[in-house]
Parts: C-alpha cells; sequence; structure tokens
C-alpha cells in the first residue's frame, strides 16, 4: 500500500485493487468538512491503468483484516442504510474498496446521513414508548395482583368473623 493524500487528510491506497485504508479520524472529518468532501469527489474517476473490475470485487464477500492490528474487520452498511458495506476496525479504521469513499460522501451530501440520524431518533423514541407501555402494563399487572390479594384477605376476615359468630352463638 503507498501513502496518499486527499483534501488535508492523509491515508493508504492498495496499488492493486485501488482499495482506501482511512483512519478512524480521518474518516470523521470527512464526514463533518464539505471540502474534504469535495477532495474526494475530485478523485473518484478511477486513475488511467488503474482500472478495477468493481463488478467481480463485490460478488466475493470476505471478511479483510485490519491493516493496523491483523484482526478480521466487521462488514456493515454504512449509516445502516446507505447501500454501501465497508469494512470496519472500530479502534483503528475503515478500508474502503474502489470508488466505495465516494459514493458514502456522495450520500452524505445527499441528506443521507441526516435521514439516517432522523430515523435512529425515530427508532429510539419508538423504543422508549414501548418500554413505558410495557412498563404500564406491568404497574397495572402488580395492582391487579394486590387488589386480588387484599380482597381474599378481606375475604377470609369475614368468613372468620362468620364462623366465630357461629361458635359462639
Amino acid at each position: 500500500m503507498s501513502s496518499v493524500t486527499i483534501g488535508t487528510e492523509a491515508m493508504r491506497e492498495c496499488d492493486r485493487c485501488a482499495g482506501l485504508w482511512v483512519e478512524v479520524s480521518a474518516f470523521e472529518k470527512i464526514c463533518a468538512d464539505r471540502e474534504q468532501q469535495s477532495a474526494v469527489l475530485g478523485l473518484a474517476s478511477p486513475a488511467p491503468g488503474g482500472q478495477v473490475d468493481i463488478a467481480n470485487a463485490a460478488n466475493k464477500i470476505s471478511y479483510a483484516p485490519c491493516p493496523q492490528c491483523g484482526q478480521l474487520m466487521n462488514r456493515i452498511n454504512f449509516a445502516h442504510c446507505s447501500g454501501v458495506i465497508v469494512d470496519v476496525c472500530k479502534g483503528h479504521g475503515t478500508w474502503f474498496d474502489a470508488q466505495e469513499l465516494s459514493k458514502i460522501v456522495e450520500f452524505i451530501r445527499g441528506g443521507g446521513l441526516e435521514m439516517a440520524r432522523q430515523k435512529e431518533k425515530l427508532e429510539i423514541e419508538y423504543q422508549r414508548e414501548q418500554l413505558h407501555t410495557e412498563q404500564m402494563r406491568s404497574a397495572r399487572s402488580e395492582l391487579l395482583t394486590r387488589s386480588l390479594g387484599d380482597e381474599e384477605r378481606i375475604g377470609g376476615i369475614f368468613a372468620a368473623r362468620g364462623l366465630l359468630k357461629f361458635l359462639i352463638e
């Protein structure tokens, strides 16, 4: 792999497949900074002689080791909805196959990241409501159980009183 700089961010590029290794902090800057995104998109066209058969590469699913620690990385759909599957080592960075970083930048610029965040917020709110509903059901059930217990005690007291009355009279 050779070192390359896109915008102001240093990363490593595979000479064979045109994949990119981007460390965590560099990727965060690319996601947050439109100038960095423009630099990525400016390099989106494949370099001459560096043609990569993306269709065949996409058909092969394999887990790649992290270039830094050697552990197998997790494959995730970026933002859970972008349609771009990337390999991630949480502590070190992300591996992008050829053109994947450009696709992610286009996704971000198209509002995809904000939509994904909104969707996640709605899902969290829905989960909270479900939890609250379940807590209310549980509390109601507990109250009913206690009430039945009280009724049984009251019934028992009345029965004992009736028995005492019968025995005494």
